[in-house]
């Protein structure tokens, strides 16, 4: 498969849940995606359908995530994330993606978290 543009799969993901295009952001997905809440082992999906749901069963009852910015590691995608509707929370998001597309969504509390969860990743 031809390389891909890691944050250009990210913005698709982004745009269609965004939009509620539930079809779009499956297609995002690899089968075998994973989810990882930050602190919530209960919000953790093992599957693209799993991970889908869970978005479509967030949308409307708080309002969208704000994306602080992107940030392309390597085949990753580091996100900076913030919920204004959870006194202005933020957080990292990991988003991997292996041809075109997105394999592992994983939540951390700081920056420095996500990178070690990334581990050594070309820049």
């Amino acid at each position: 498969m031809a390389d891909t543009d890691p944050i250009a799969v990210v913005e698709v993901w982004d745009r269609a849940l965004r939009a509620g295009d539930w079809d779009t952001a499956r297609a995002a997905l690899a089968d075998e995606a994973t989810y990882v809440a930050l602190n919530d082992e209960d919000t953790t999906c093992t599957d693209a359908e799993q991970i889908v749901g869970l978005m479509r069963w967030w949308k409307g009852k708080v309002p969208d995530v704000e994306v602080v910015e992107w940030e392309t590691m390597g085949s990753s995608v580091l996100a900076h994330l913030r919920q204004p509707a959870w006194d202005d929370a933020t957080w990292f998001q990991v988003l991997s993606e292996e041809g075109g597309l997105i394999r592992r969504l994983e939540n951390h509390p700081t920056r420095e978290a996500a990178l070690a969860a990334m581990g050594d990743v070309e820049a």
